[in-house]
């Protein structure tokens, strides 16, 4: 077999055209040849090698290193590299693993107004070294001269805050893209403690967007005080060989959005996506209005993951109830197309691969008597890290982005960190944010620019802002690990628990909300906004309640049955209210996608009440408990066919009665008693 770098086998004709490797096994054709069934030749003469500048031929167009910096920006141009987009004539094919991160030998002049962070630069001295550029152009990495734009001070540091402030006031086309939209950048956001330093990255001599560009990669520096925050952009040439490894490589894009457009054509599409603004978009907000998804641009992934979630609300459009009245939606095809588009996504990530894995959390299960939550915890992990990647954790607000980008980064960020700590709870598990390392854990009033949310739906988002500080404040206070190894017996807790709840009732019901049940189009967000109030209630109760649950190794005292009985009197009403929620949910008020975490919250309920039965001190008490479990067990199995998140928890504790409550738990005399009572008395 021919080496891979032979210099004394000279590659065939169309491998040379493409500066790609020849590899032939005994006897041509090469494998590049076999694969796309082209004539393997030897029969064009070898280009001449171009001379360095150094060695003094007038009239020669090879230029060095010094010269291309010397040279004034706008007169250099030499050919960008680019990635070709799968159709052109030029490509490998459809279904070709190359054709993503081909690189073209076509030169092309790059304007004065070009919109790429990177400059333009030639490939040609690749293949006079013999390598194969895919394989080896990430190793020339080179410096590019400042542009004519850059303003540089006298005593060489960057600008000042304020001036690269007042340049990014005033939107422009290439300012924009630069993080969020742009198809050509990969951004990822650079740490305090990473390898290189945000210190000495601030005194880069940035043009005026705050850009310092190499040959593939491009510092972006958005913030100088209180401390330097910047991206790294690349270009996703520069992955494309990590991905072949990591068998990732997609056969392209535009490919894989053909193929979805033939499981749904883009006229459903977009009546899929004005279902989704319609029934979902209020709830979660993580698009701009002005920047819907778009069956004819966006990611197949994005438009993958939107279809889903808006195909159960079909019925509601005139033309898709009918299309898909008879026909089954290709769910699993659909999945493929998505997994197959985000995975290469997932690797270099960016706003669009945030958003997809935000909705497939989302994404109800389709079977609603079974939990998915390691499948929805992992989801979760990714999405933390992908969130992470392009800098959801920090604040936009000073980076000088327009506004309707700080509001849709905030946005995502909230909902993101909502989604962790209400999902972290229901499931048991610790949360993966760290509350110190993640700047928007709030919304703003400001935040609702060009979301396209209503007034009202705002307003219960911001409540559940309020909701999601208190849960947090319960998990770091009275669920951490350490808390519970510690102190997990001290009636001190329960203080500072049942303070937590006086916090949260009175935060919660600060501005009464009991009008808006009555407007039309909100219910949804009102019913998710009270099911989170309602679960962080019964989860700061339940800490309220460990003290007090074993007394037999503790002395109990007057004063210990005294606050023991205000916490169980307060534990009634706490459920008291879950119970009603419940009770209230009618079929026709809400109509949306439910939260992740919404299946575990009410499965919750049941157990706490079965947990306040097995430990009432007195004959009575555990009666009166059973009852109300009892009554909650009916309310589930009324509402269970119009509401499917209720299953899981009606099942599960239906299935302890199936067995027997005695079976199960170990219960005292006087309990036991109360239990056979009630069956007597039925």
């Amino acid at each position: 077999m021919r080496k891979y770098m032979s210099k004394r086998q000279r590659p065939c004709d169309f491998c040379r055209a493409r500066k790609t490797a020849c590899r032939i096994e005994g006897a041509p054709p090469c494998r590049t040849c076999q694969l796309h069934s082209h004539e393997c030749t030897f029969v064009e003469s070898t280009r001449p090698r171009k001379k360095p500048l150094l060695e003094g031929h007038p009239g020669s167009d090879a230029v060095d290193g010094a010269s291309v910096l010397a040279m004034p920006a706008a007169t250099v141009s030499t050919p960008p590299v680019l990635l070709p987009r799968p159709g052109d004539s030029d490509s490998l094919g459809p279904h070709s693993p190359r054709n993503a991160f081909a690189i073209p030998s076509v030169p092309l002049d790059v304007a004065a107004g070009d919109e790429s962070p990177f400059p333009s630069m030639s490939l040609q001295f690749l293949q006079d070294l013999g390598m194969d550029s895919s394989d080896y152009h990430f190793m020339f990495r080179t410096p590019r001269s400042p542009a004519s734009n850059v303003s540089v001070a006298g005593d060489g540091t960057s600008r000042s805050v304020n001036a690269l402030s007042l340049q990014r006031d005033t939107p422009t086309t290439t300012s924009l893209p630069l993080l969020d939209g742009h198809t050509d950048t990969k951004p990822e956001a650079l740490g305090l403690t990473g390898d290189m330093d945000p210190y000495i990255l601030r005194k880069y001599r940035t043009d005026n967007q705050g850009v310092f560009k190499f040959k593939q990669l491009a510092v972006y520096s958005v913030q100088e005080q209180p401390f330097p925050v910047q991206f790294l952009l690349s270009q996703p040439s520069l992955f494309g060989k990590s991905l072949e490894q990591t068998g990732h490589a997609t056969p392209g894009e535009a490919y894989l959005r053909t193929q979805l457009e033939q499981l749904v054509p883009s006229t459903m599409g977009k009546r899929l996506i004005s279902l989704w603004s319609k029934f979902v978009g209020a709830q979660y907000p993580i698009f701009s209005s002005a920047a819907m998804p778009d069956p004819e641009t966006s990611p197949a992934h994005l438009l993958a993951a939107v279809y889903a979630i808006a195909v159960p609300f079909a019925m509601h459009d005139d033309k898709l109830c009918i299309d898909l009245a008879y026909d089954a939606f290709p769910y699993s095809t659909l999945s493929q197309v998505l997994n197959t588009s985000l995975a290469p996504d997932l690797h270099s990530p960016s706003l669009e691969t945030v958003q997809t894995v935000l909705l497939l959390v989302l994404w109800p299960s389709s079977n609603p008597l079974v939990s998915d939550a390691s499948h929805q915890w992992n989801l979760m992990g990714a999405l933390v890290a992908a969130a992470i990647n392009v800098g959801l954790q920090l604040d936009p607000t000073p980076w000088g982005l327009p506004t309707a980008n700080v509001a849709l980064r905030r946005r995502l960020s909230f909902l993101i960190y909502s989604t962790d700590r209400l999902l972290a709870s229901s499931l048991g598990k610790p949360p993966f944010i760290d509350r110190d390392n993640w700047l928007v854990n709030a919304l703003l009033l400001s935040d609702q620019h060009d979301s396209n949310v209503l007034d009202a739906d705002w307003d219960c988002l911001l409540k559940l802002s309020a909701v999601t500080t208190l849960l947090d404040e319960a998990l770091a206070k009275l669920y951490s690990l350490r808390i519970l190894q510690s102190s997990s017996q001290i009636p001190g807790l329960s203080d500072i628990a049942m303070s937590l709840a006086n916090h949260l009732d009175e935060s919660y019901h600060s501005a009464d909300h009991h009008d808006l049940s009555h407007q039309a189009g909100i219910q949804m967000s009102l019913a998710i906004c009270d099911l989170a109030y309602h679960y962080t209630n019964l989860i700061v109760h339940r800490a309220a309640m460990r003290p007090f649950l074993d007394t037999e190794n503790l002395s109990v005292s007057s004063d210990f049955i005294a606050r023991a009985e205000t916490v169980r009197q307060s534990m009634r009403d706490c459920t008291q209210g879950f119970h009603a929620f419940i009770k209230d949910l009618r079929a026709e008020d809400v109509n949306g996608v439910w939260p992740p975490w919404a299946q575990a919250a009410i499965s919750s309920l049941c157990f706490t009440q079965l947990t306040m039965v097995s430990s009432a001190s007195t004959y009575d008490e555990a009666l009166d408990w059973i009852k109300r479990l009892q009554m909650t067990r009916k309310e589930l199995r009324l509402k269970a066919k119009s509401f499917p998140i209720l299953c899981l928890g009606l099942l599960r504790i239906d299935s302890i009665f199936w067995r027997g409550v005695d079976n199960v738990l170990h219960l005292p005399p006087h309990v036991s008693q109360a239990f056979s009572s009630l069956e007597d008395g039925t």
